[in-house]
């Protein structure tokens, strides 16, 4: 982990509230792994107070750059969605556990939600440029056509992809969990990814046991240190006993998915 000041190279407005930011930031860039994230202090006083967690979207290691994909929903994200290139950053880098790539070639499922295609993003880029390169089916859903944000960057790193929106508005009509016994029932995957709203990652969990296909999650939650030291970040995971948690901010933000407890994390919802 470092922590490093990076300025604002870029700043682009991908979809409605959606912002793409491009920093210069080389030691990061040169250390992070698909899966992993930084934190990024939004402003040099006291309000907002915590930091900011945001998946890495993609580097570029040779131009020293890294770029993180954001929706605007509160003061801190509004800040960065104003911010002017040229503006420097306090960063917290590369943090958490990255995806587990496979060694041999292999099919592979990415699931993406919302703004949860980011790491899905620099891991469909990082299987394709493996020595044994694997064959990537993309999978992306939203509410709606506008919150497709980054499709292409996606779908261009996949050799198959697919969009979902619950409006119709793109894609195919419904939520992305509903294309994925079409991607099962044809065979060849042997292992899938998927980032964003729990209820989400909860379908792809319980299908993906159901078939005994191996499937990784990253999941997003609030934190406030980042470094696994406030506990603020805590999910519930299957154990013998007494509930157990792991930190996001540390153990994860990537667990296998056999691994969380899908019905205390999704008890709030109903």
């Amino acid at each position: 982990m470092l922590s490093t000041s990076a300025e604002l190279a870029h700043r682009e407005q991908v979809a409605p509230e959606h912002y793409l930011l491009t920093f210069d930031c080389p030691p990061i860039a040169e250390q992070a792994q698909p899966g992993q994230f930084v934190h990024l202090r939004v402003s040099e006083g006291l309000e907002p107070l915590l930091r900011r967690p945001f998946s890495i979207m993609n580097v570029n290691i040779p131009a020293g750059s890294l770029q993180l994909l954001f929706r605007v929903v509160g003061r801190g994200t509004q800040i960065l969605a104003q911010a002017a290139p040229g503006t420097w950053f306090d960063l917290l880098g590369p943090l958490g556990q990255p995806f587990p790539v496979p060694a041999t070639t292999q099919e592979v499922l990415l699931v993406a939600g919302g703004v949860g295609v980011a790491p899905l993003i620099f891991l469909a880029e990082a299987l394709r440029e493996l020595p044994a390169p694997c064959y990537v089916r993309g999978l992306f859903g939203a509410r709606t056509e506008d919150d497709l944000a980054c499709w292409l960057e996606l779908s261009t790193r996949c050799d198959e992809f697919t969009a979902a929106t619950e409006d119709g508005s793109a894609g195919q009509k419904g939520l992305v969990t509903d294309l994925l016994d079409e991607q099962f029932d044809r065979g060849g995957v042997e292992r899938v990814y998927a980032c964003g709203p729990v209820a989400m990652l909860a379908e792809v969990a319980r299908q993906c046991e159901r078939r005994q296909i191996a499937c990784w999650v990253s999941l997003e939650q609030r934190m406030a240190c980042g470094v696994g030291a406030c506990l603020g970040c805590v999910i519930p995971v299957r154990g013998p006993g007494d509930t157990r948690y792991l930190r996001v901010c540390q153990d994860g933000p990537v667990f296998p998915a056999a691994q969380v407890d899908w019905e205390a994390m999704t008890a709030d919802l109903d």
